[in-house]
């Protein structure tokens, strides 16, 4: 039997996923050199506790080159990856790449079947999903440009670059609007207005094909059981009509 499906070991890596990431919040706090050895101590041990688990997982598969390039054994590279950069990068580098290791949650079994799901539903979106998002890109673009000649000469310290009118293009599609840059000329009101509304369709509308894709994978699900279990009726009957 596979660890992966064992749920004990399941749930016991997932606690240490929990703690790893408790142990990183708590290293934001001002605590005493002594409470921050020891909890760089539990993160070193977690740290172990991971790479042993991907070893062990290579060591123990039977198509070694196809768990490392599967999905989950990506997941389990990841988990460990801030110890392989640790020689290599700054000890900043390493703490932002651990919260990666909350990724290793969807290594939960039970939830083997809703992922092949999704990946099931955005294989059937995908030519649309490419096609929003490159309008999404193209309209970015295009209104970042503009509301820099409108706004630029008005407000140089909030659209300094094109860089900083991204940033307004992006919260403005998305409908975020944080407040920290915001037109003050009237065409360059007007190009927000034009980019809420625009970004109202091309959010809605990929949400609303993923939506429909699982309802489609989830129906023909439904109808395969079906299938199966009509067969499995159908050899029943046989069986019975016709016993040895």
């Amino acid at each position: 039997m596979h660890i992966r499906d064992n749920a004990r070991f399941e749930i016991t890596a997932s606690v240490a996923v929990f703690a790893s990431i408790a142990i990183m919040a708590l290293e934001t706090f001002s605590f005493p050199t002594d409470v921050k050895a020891a909890l760089l101590f539990a993160d070193a041990a977690l740290s172990l506790i991971f790479v042993v688990e991907y070893i062990f997982r290579i060591a123990t598969a039977e198509n070694k080159r196809a768990y490392v390039t599967s999905f989950y054994g990506i997941i389990d590279l990841i988990a460990i990856f801030p110890i392989l950069v640790h020689a290599a990068s700054s000890a900043r580098v390493v703490r932002l790449l651990r919260v990666l290791r909350i990724i290793r949650l969807l290594k939960i079994k039970r939830y083997d079947d809703a992922l092949d799901r999704y990946r099931q539903a955005l294989k059937l979106i995908v030519a649309e999903a490419t096609l929003f998002t490159g309008v999404a890109v193209v309209f970015i673009i295009s209104f970042a440009f503009l509301i820099y000649e409108v706004e630029h000469e008005l407000q140089p310290d909030k659209y300094r670059n094109i860089f900083d009118s991204v940033w307004w293009a992006v919260i403005s599609l998305t409908s975020v609007g944080y407040g920290d840059v915001y037109p003050m000329t009237i065409a360059g009101r007007l190009l927000t207005l034009a980019m809420v509304l625009t970004g109202m369709g091309i959010v809605a509308v990929p949400t609303a094909l993923l939506a429909s894709a699982l309802s489609r994978v989830r129906q023909d699900e439904a109808e395969k059981a079906d299938l199966l279990s009509n067969e499995a009726t159908d050899i029943k009957s046989c069986d019975a009509a016709f016993p040895n």
